[in-house]
């Protein structure tokens, strides 16, 4: 399954696994509301998952909330089949909810060269500084929309050896879904582009400790992991979420500026 190979969960900080694929997210979330996931990959993950689950001795019938950081099938796909095992409550930023639903074609799918069928209903739909309770838990929404319509940052805290730290995650900064060829498509205004910088500016000062990738590339997850026995967690003192920002957005001015000419 390209980008949807099997890799091992790993233990990022107390209560906080990534159990997705490869090319697929899916971070598991302990709280005492229960198991919140963030992204659940692609359609094709959930026996990935299932084994990830299974790996850390945690039950898929436990999770209670499911996050999506933005509408696109590589971070929707397993959704369905998890509500239909656990009865989840799912949530996405509001401008997302249709893409999910089925109503429009904007779930990326056809990009991938798949169909997507595995459409789901959202419980919530998530505003800009919407501050959600899960248990013990609490997470700040920013809305960051350019990827996506939709696209939701997060912020909230982490336990790394018991003590507290401010986690983040960039929800979407792929500029695949801002080309030309792809705003005219689907008839989306070219605006998307100057919205999707500003969203980087809104967030590139959060007092952010440990980063989480929205994708495993973005804070050099695979790097990072090699060490996660060491004394030092890698994921809190490799600080990589503002240096991934400010190079996000060079990358993104030049690549809008090329692409205009």
């Amino acid at each position: 399954m390209k980008n949807g190979d099997w890799m091992e969960p790993c233990r990022m900080a107390d209560g906080l696994y990534h159990i997705g694929v490869r090319g697929g997210p899916c971070y598991l979330l302990e709280t005492s509301d229960g198991i919140v996931l963030i992204d659940t990959a692609f359609p094709e993950s959930v026996e990935f998952l299932l084994e990830n689950f299974a790996r850390i001795g945690k039950d898929p019938r436990d999770v209670r909330h499911i996050i999506h950081t933005h509408g696109h099938y590589d971070h929707v796909g397993a959704t369905r089949a998890l509500v239909q095992m656990s009865g989840a409550k799912t949530y996405i930023g509001a401008g997302d909810e249709d893409a999910v639903r089925g109503v429009n074609e904007l779930i990326f799918a056809n990009e991938m060269g798949v169909r997507f069928t595995d459409t789901f209903e959202p419980d919530v739909m998530i505003h800009d500084g919407d501050v959600l309770r899960f248990g013990d838990t609490e997470i700040r929404f920013v809305a960051t929309p350019g990827h996506t319509a939709g696209t939701l940052s997060l912020f909230f805290d982490v336990l790394v050896d018991g003590k507290p730290y401010r986690a983040g995650m960039f929800g979407g900064a792929g500029l695949n879904s801002m080309t030309v060829e792809y705003l005219n498509r689907y008839g989306l205004p070219l605006s998307m582009r100057e919205t999707f910088l500003r969203s980087i500016d809104k967030v590139i000062d959060e007092p952010v400790e440990f980063h989480i990738g929205n994708h495993l590339s973005d804070n050099n997850f695979h790097e990072k992991r090699l060490h996660i026995e060491d004394a030092e967690n890698l994921f809190l003192t490799g600080k990589t979420y503002r240096p991934f920002l400010e190079a996000r957005r060079e990358q993104a001015i030049k690549a809008f500026s090329e692409d205009a000419e």
